[in-house]
């Protein structure tokens, strides 16, 4: 708590210190957060939110760059872009199981429920926000540590558009285009394409390749119907494709053992570590690590308002997401074992809402959801070139039965169907004060199989057969939201909230090892969230800053977490975590060529209880509590400034850089909390110089990315397929790891023309 006194006290001498020096008023930031158009410092919640030209302008095309500047936001990547994890406050799932997300994505309204169909481009955004904290009471699908709300620009009846082009090194380059404009007296619409290519950060000495290529499209059009005053129909459909050649997972040096270098030398010919981790060079195999992601959707919106105000509203939506993952993540300096992994999503929603028209001493608004996915993961995996005279070597009877072939197949199919009934009611007591309360009812019911058939006998050394069907989870759930807010004057705002969050319990989608799961344990239980937060919103220096600060308290029972087993990843539930700490936002603007928006995160993590945690390397089961959660840095800060001036002749100049701060975490995939998985503090510098005209009409910007070139883990996981080589020191609870890392310095020349 001493750091958080003396991080509060230094805004609130940074604030006060300004005040001479500024005249000039902020921009309004406006969000939807809660179903009506409200300045972010009306909204009393810990959120932070970006405009769309906020973001264009820093050159933030990805989530993950949103992460960077946002307060306890990460994304963690690996080495499969479907795997990705989206967290708030240390709290998130891995993207490539059947864990329910932890932060739910909401674009336009609609959920997104897998983290790998939302990272992709950002195009033609109107604005994002992220909310911290259980979100339900306002949203249709529950969400227990926070929830991103996107939204992108709608058609309207000026007609024009925008054209943008970029290059950058590693040969990337990109083009894009926006069309807007009426089509009759009540139609308009609008497209936005967005494409962008690269070539690879990686070099493998292996095989000669580069690797880590990537090509990304994004195409969304709308159509808006204005059938009357009270009638409005929006149509939505959109179309997004990756292609990737695979990220760099480079072997730790500092885990590497003379047994494990010396075993694969003698089996392969060859070691795959090489002299530096973190320089996106391997020797291993890598040909078919390369990852496809498509997906596609449709939404139909339609708003109308009744004779006394009251809004009736209904979101619809169909969506499809399908990624394949060609695997060679085992990573020796041979074919071991590889395979595809197909990632198949298609949902059904139906959401409606009915809104009071604010302003009256009660505002009120309630909504129905239901909800429908089908989800499945089809993974096949067979001996290559180096599998069986190793099988050979460790199992001799084994080896002319490898030699015939065979792949192991294992099929996951889930069918979830939720309903929910939600609401929220803001009673206005008077001039300063307001209370507010939400409840939530959730219904999801889940039935899954897995089936895992093995079509060789030696790939029962390490695996097994396995045949679970009928799978079946009912859960149901009130959760809740209460607040109570003092306007102690038109520029502070002080409030207290209590909440709730849940996603439902869920089943095993992987393989085990050479003991099966079975049906009883390829179950896993729900997770549940109280929350609890004391904020203040302020607006200081006759609006020239805002300054936004949020304690917070997060209690997890059951938290949906993973083990490591050798070969894959199994769910478990950790008994019960703390995250509590504080986030602070200012935004100021001390003059009119100079903005400043800075965040600062702490956060403090503890499991209160997780008596059967999963073990090192080397060890069985332990005991957790008292340890910090995995992706929790206790310390993360960032800071963006611009700066804008006339250049004569309607043209200006502008000037920008962002400095973004992480703190020590451990970023094992598995929650054992092995300390060889700690990645150190690292900062990331980036910074753009430009020439726009001055009506805005074009602009040519360069940007530079990660200046210092800091090197860093997005994840750490242990050897895939370790045991033959030695990787586990058994003595010492040790293995070799292995690093998803972030990319390297890049740089970027882009210009955008607007008509």
């Amino acid at each position: 708590m001493n750091k958080i006194k003396t991080l509060v006290s230094s805004i609130a001498f940074a604030t006060y210190s300004a005040g001479a020096m500024t005249q000039t008023f902020l921009e309004e930031v406006v969000v939807t957060a809660q179903k009506r158009a409200k300045s972010i410092q009306d909204v009393p919640i810990s959120i932070t939110a970006f405009s769309g030209d906020f973001l264009e302008e820093n050159g933030i095309d990805q989530i993950n760059d949103v992460a960077k500047i946002t307060p306890n936001f990460n994304i963690a990547g690996s080495a499969s872009a479907a795997n990705n994890r989206i967290q708030i406050r240390g709290i998130g799932a891995a993207g490539n199981n059947a864990i329910e997300p932890s932060v739910g994505v909401f674009i336009d309204g609609v959920y997104y429920p897998r983290p790998g169909s939302v990272i992709g481009m950002l195009s033609d955004i109107q604005s994002f926000e992220v909310l911290r904290g259980p979100q339900g009471t306002l949203f249709g699908r529950n969400t227990v540590a926070g929830a991103l709300n996107i939204t992108t620009r709608n058609p309207n009846q000026e007609t024009g558009g925008k054209i943008e082009m970029g290059l950058g090194d590693y040969s990337a380059k990109e083009v894009g285009a926006t069309l807007n404009g009426a089509l009759s007296e009540r139609v308009t619409g609008r497209v936005a394409v967005k494409y962008r290519d690269r070539d690879g950060y990686g070099t493998n000495t292996y095989d000669g390749e580069d690797f880590g290529e990537r090509e990304d499209l994004v195409v969304r059009g709308k159509l808006l119907f204005d059938v009357n005053e009270r009638l409005s129909v929006l149509l939505t459909a959109d179309y997004g494709e990756i292609n990737t050649g695979g990220t760099g997972t480079e072997i730790l040096n500092s885990t590497v053992t003379p047994v494990f270098e010396g075993r694969t030398t003698a089996f392969h010919g060859a070691s795959a570590v090489t002299e530096d981790s973190y320089d996106w060079v391997i020797h291993q195999d890598h040909g078919g690590a390369t990852y496809s992601d498509e997906q596609q959707g449709l939404a139909v919106d339609i708003n109308y308002e009744l004779a006394n105000g009251v809004a009736l509203r209904s979101i619809s939506s169909v969506r499809e997401w399908d990624a394949l993952n060609f695997n060679s993540d085992i990573g020796y300096a041979a074919e071991m074992l590889p395979g595809t992994t197909d990632f198949m999503t298609e949902t059904r929603s139906q959401e409606f809402q009915i809104l009071s028209p604010g302003g009256e001493t009660v505002d009120w608004m309630a909504g129905l959801y239901y909800y429908q996915e089908d989800y499945d993961i089809d993974e096949e995996r067979g001996a290559g070139a180096a599998f069986c005279p190793l099988i050979g070597a460790i199992a001799p009877p084994f080896y002319s039965s490898c030699l015939q072939g065979g792949s192991i197949v294992d099929t996951f199919t889930q069918e979830l169907e939720s309903i929910a009934v939600f609401g929220q009611a803001t009673w206005n007591i008077n001039d300063t004060w307001n209370a507010t309360l939400g409840l939530r009812w959730t219904d999801d019911q889940k039935n899954g199989d897995y089936i895992r058939e093995l079509g060789n006998v030696s790939y029962r050394l390490f695996a097994a057969d396995e045949e679970s069907l009928g799978l079946k989870r009912d859960d149901s759930k009130i959760t809740g939201f209460a607040n109570v807010n003092w306007n102690l004057s038109n520029d502070i705002m002080l409030f207290a909230t209590a909440s709730t969050g849940y996603k439902s319990g869920g089943f095993n989608n992987a393989g085990s090892g050479a003991q099966a799961l079975g049906a009883e344990r390829r179950v896993f239980a729900p997770e549940e969230t109280t929350n609890y937060e004391l904020g203040a919103k302020t607006r200081l220096f006759n609006n020239t800053m805002t300054a936004n600060v949020t304690l917070f308290r997060m209690d997890i029972e059951g938290f949906q977490d993973r083990a490591f087993d050798g070969l894959g990843f199994t769910v478990v539930n950790a008994g019960e975590l703390r995250q509590q700490g504080l986030e602070a936002d200012i935004q100021w603007r001390p003059m009119e060529e100079l903005s400043i928006a800075a965040g600062v995160g702490y956060l403090d993590s503890e499991y209160l209880d997780f008596a059967e945690a999963p073990g090192l390397p080397g060890g069985g089961l332990q005991d957790l509590k008292g340890e910090r959660r995995t992706y929790s840095p206790e310390w993360q800060t960032s800071i963006t400034a611009d700066w804008s001036q006339d250049f004569g002749n309607g043209l200006q100049w502008f000037v920008g850089g962002s400095l973004s701060w992480v703190d020590d975490q451990n970023v094992g995939a598995s929650s054992n909390n092995n300390p060889q998985s700690m990645q150190e503090a690292y900062s990331i510098v980036n910074a753009r110089l430009g020439l726009r005209d001055a009506s805005g009409k074009w602009d040519v910007t360069l940007f530079g990315n990660n200046l210092t070139d800091d090197d860093f883990c997005q994840t750490i996981y242990d050897q895939a397929f370790g045991a033959p080589f030695g990787t586990v020191d058994p003595v010492n609870n040790t293995s070799v790891q292995r690093c998803a890392l972030a990319a390297p310095n890049t740089w970027a020349l882009k210009g955008s023309y607007r008509f």
